[in-house]
């Protein structure tokens, strides 16, 4: 399961490196300047499906199923009474796009930089707070 966790952060470094690069074109006027910091996991992981279409996502959760399942089981079992619905368990994009929110909740939980930062210093995103995120993204994946 490492490597779907992986592949999450990946996938969170990318649409990371999209936010600085709108905010790198647009310095005052960027949409990222009224993107609030406790938002950002909600930005990344829930309101665009990580995977679309049922064959990409059995391809992509492999002999991880199980796993992935029992992962997100309990999960569910630690969180449903804040949760309105559960995962469909009978969609492997359903399964895919939700491993791939747990993921991004842990990657964020254990960012010492988003952590210490994140709604206390700084409310909103900025490209130091960015950059700081990417920068130990980037350094985490390559450990």
């Amino acid at each position: 399961m490492e490597n779907l966790k992986k592949d999450s952060l990946i996938y969170a470094l990318d649409q990371l490196e999209d936010l600085q690069a709108d905010l790198d074109a647009n310095p005052c006027s960027s949409y990222v300047l009224d993107i609030y910091f406790d938002d950002l996991h909600n930005l990344l992981f829930n309101q665009n499906y990580y995977i679309i279409g049922t064959w990409k996502a059995r391809q992509w959760l492999g002999d991880n199923l199980l796993n992935v399942i029992g992962y997100i089981k309990d999960y569910e079992k630690n969180y449903l009474d804040f949760m309105e619905d559960s995962t469909d368990f009978s969609s492997s994009e359903s399964i895919a796009n939700m491993i791939t929110y747990i993921f991004g909740e842990e990657i964020f939980s254990e960012s010492k930089i988003f952590q210490c930062l994140g709604g206390r210093l700084y409310p909103r995103l900025t490209r130091f707070t960015l950059d700081l995120i990417i920068r130990e993204l980037k350094l985490k994946l390559n450990s």
